[in-house]
């Protein structure tokens, strides 16, 4: 569960979110009653019998209604991702090892393997974070909406993945600029689009201590804005959950007190 004022977990048995103090949900029990029994009367409208429904449609479509096959599908997915994300660096780290080592200056093949060590230690960090975050989303208990709190995580997920990728290329592409005299894109022009312009970098030539700190600022700034962007992106889902649940609120209690 998430908390509706800042985001962060929360547990079923949480009164007050342990990160802002904000009530819970959880403070609230009469509505969130009437949505875990109108998510149970979903669930039970698949098991209903129909004319020409196989019984194996019925429980496809019950599990994913649930949302513990749909949670445990993407975290398994992202398990696997962090595993070749894995893989896909190493293949990475030992091409521009070996572009390292043919390079014409001793200077320049050691700012190519200091390139290498950060960006290894990079994506041994994005993979962290994609295991880290593929448990939260296992972990997610049942709620009126299954999708939403997952897109919350994988939101961020993205943010610091990106922000740690950059930041590590920006500080090894500066030492690398600083040593060889070039820029580092030409040892990974294989990344293509990943990689934003940096302007003035081949202008002010790579040995100027400028054109590296040009390429280090250029970096931590895309990922900065990276993380904030991908992080209001999770929050404005919280947000737009937050407001969902509170208009269907309205609207019951309108209903009730037509009623009365």
């Amino acid at each position: 569960m998430f908390c509706t004022e800042c985001g962060g977990s929360i547990s079923t048995a949480d009164r007050v979110c342990p990160s802002c103090g904000a009530r819970t949900e959880n403070d609230r029990p009469a509505p969130a009653r009437s949505l875990a029994v109108g998510r149970k009367m979903a669930v039970g409208a698949y098991k209903q019998p129909g004319f020409g429904v196989m019984p194996i449609t019925r429980v496809v479509l019950s599990a994913l209604a649930e949302g513990n096959v749909l949670r445990n599908a993407i975290a398994l997915v992202m398990r696997v991702g962090a595993v070749l994300i894995l893989l896909g660096g190493l293949l990475l780290v030992i091409q521009i090892l070996k572009m390292s080592f043919q390079l014409p200056s001793a200077t320049a093949t050691i700012g190519g393997l200091l390139l290498a060590v950060l960006l290894a230690v990079a994506f041994f960090a994005v993979s962290q974070i994609y295991l880290l975050r593929a448990q939260s989303v296992h972990d997610l208990e049942d709620s009126p909406f299954t999708v939403i709190p997952i897109l919350s995580i994988l939101f961020r997920a993205s943010g610091e993945a990106y922000a740690v990728g950059a930041i590590a290329f920006g500080v090894g592409g500066c030492l690398f600029t600083w040593l060889s005299g070039t820029s580092p894109t030409m040892l990974l022009s294989g990344l293509g689009g990943f990689m934003p312009p940096f302007p003035g970098l081949n202008e002010l030539g790579g040995q100027s201590f400028v054109s590296g700190l040009i390429f280090l600022v250029t970096m931590i700034i895309a990922g900065f804005v990276a993380l904030v962007v991908f992080y209001a992106l999770s929050e404005l889902v919280v947000v737009l959950v937050d407001i969902a649940v509170n208009v269907r609120r309205l609207v019951k209690g309108q209903v009730g007190a037509v009623a009365v």
